[in-house]
């Protein structure tokens, strides 16, 4: 039984990793070229990027993040942890 619970979790924190993995950290753009085009560059949470441009038929380019799973998996937990500390010390103060 133990095994299918373990499972279970596995199943879990990996949906919620790449949950996670698509929430954006930054995004911004910038006028390049003079005006004529609109760099975007959106940072996932995962470190990975994307630059589309906005006013050309240039490619979107694609950089893919440069951790491993276990590496992303203690990110997010990490982050989750700071989050439960923050509302707790919320709670607290009032």
């Amino acid at each position: 039984m133990t095994q299918h619970t373990d499972k279970v979790e596995q199943v879990r924190r990996r949906n919620r990793l790449d949950a996670w993995r698509k929430g954006i950290k930054v995004s911004f753009g910038q006028a390049i070229d003079n005006g004529t085009d609109v760099e975007h560059l959106t940072i996932y949470n995962d470190d990975s990027q994307t630059t589309e441009y906005l006013k050309s038929d240039r490619k979107t380019e694609n950089i893919p993040s440069p951790h491993s799973i276990n590496e992303l998996i203690d990110m997010m937990m990490g982050e989750e942890n700071k989050t439960a500390e923050a509302m707790i010390k919320k709670a607290l103060e009032q």
